[in-house]
């Protein structure tokens, strides 16, 4: 007997669309043509009983990020959670805590238990991987903040490189050329992304790159304490440091105090996603900031739109971080 997932691989639409139209909603010609076809060649009859138990379920967004705990992510979720509910979804989250097994566990776990759709910040986890995983669901996919590379869906970002481009010349203007970075691992895209900025900064202001002045780790406030002790400890340590993540720039600030050492009369430094923290300092320190509430909102509006029926080429968004440079 042939099911509503037949019906929707068939047709070339999501799941959601084909419910929509057996409950009378509206969906577009095109769609709409395509449903039709797919039910009178596969013979489709809904199935009285579990359309009602279908009636008791909640529609539902699934939501995979790495880390709730991060301000970061708690602001995202908040956004994107607003955006759903005002449109009748339930949001249902799971993290898996930058663990590549706990990753594909979670993203097989939301996407068999019927989620009508999936907004996903990925970390570790290549095409083969999530094409494997999905391929037999068709469930609309947002990526958010990070993308998969050769994962074709709509994706909302950030511009990561030109934001530490930017932080990095702002050092190399004021006359620093030793200028080092404590980022995240260099297999997250977003990561990546921050690197590359910093390395086209030093290129374009004449500065010789240092591979002492390169440290990468996880996304974690040990590798901002652990880095900045090491960077420290050089023979010729940085005059300079850029962070490229919230807990990491907390382990840095921690290491300096502990050191003694104040900003930027010591040394100094830009740190990333930690506003509060950082405009509190005395003197503050600067730090760039994420736009997060405008990525959870579009990537949330992106979903509903595809959800609605939207079956357009995958868009991908960019927002321009902001750079708070204080005195």
């Amino acid at each position: 007997m042939s099911t509503i997932k037949d019906v929707a691989q068939m047709a070339g639409v999501s799941i959601s669309t084909v419910s929509k139209y057996i409950n009378g909603g509206n969906v577009r010609g095109k769609n709409l043509d395509a449903i039709r076809h797919a039910i009178e060649t596969l013979d489709y009859r809904v199935n009285p009983f579990a359309r009602s138990l279908k009636s008791q379920k909640h529609p539902t967004v699934g939501v995979l990020l790495p880390d709730i705990s991060a301000p970061f992510f708690g602001a995202l979720l908040t956004a994107l959670d607003k955006v759903l509910r005002e449109n009748g979804y339930h949001t249902l989250i799971s993290c898996y805590d930058a663990n590549h097994g706990m990753e594909r566990d979670n993203l097989r776990f939301l996407i068999s238990h019927g989620i009508d759709g999936l907004i996903y910040v990925p970390e570790d986890i290549s095409a083969e991987e999530y094409h494997e995983l999905t391929a037999t669901y068709n469930v609309p996919t947002v990526q958010v903040d990070r993308v998969i590379p050769g994962v074709d869906t709509d994706a909302v970002l950030v511009d990561n490189s030109e934001a530490v481009y930017n932080a990095v010349s702002s050092l190399a203007q004021k006359g620093h050329q030793k200028i080092a970075i404590i980022s995240g691992p260099k297999s997250v895209f977003s990561a990546k992304e921050r690197q590359i900025g910093y390395l086209r900064a030093l290129t374009d202001h004449d500065i010789l790159y240092n591979d002492d002045y390169f440290v990468s780790g996880e996304n974690t406030f040990a590798t901002g304490y652990q880095g900045c002790e090491a960077l420290l400890n050089l023979a010729e340590p940085p005059t300079a440091i850029i962070t490229t993540n919230y807990n990491i720039t907390l382990g840095m600030i921690t290491l300096l105090q502990e050191r003694g050492l104040h900003f930027p009369t010591d040394i100094d430094a830009v740190g990333f996603d930690c506003v509060e923290v950082c405009t509190m300092m005395k003197p503050p320190l600067p730090v760039i900031y994420q736009p997060e509430a405008q990525l959870g909102q579009v990537a949330a509006t992106y979903l509903m739109e595809r959800l609605d029926g939207y079956s357009g080429e995958p868009r991908q968004t960019r927002f321009p971080c902001t750079f708070v440079s204080l005195p």
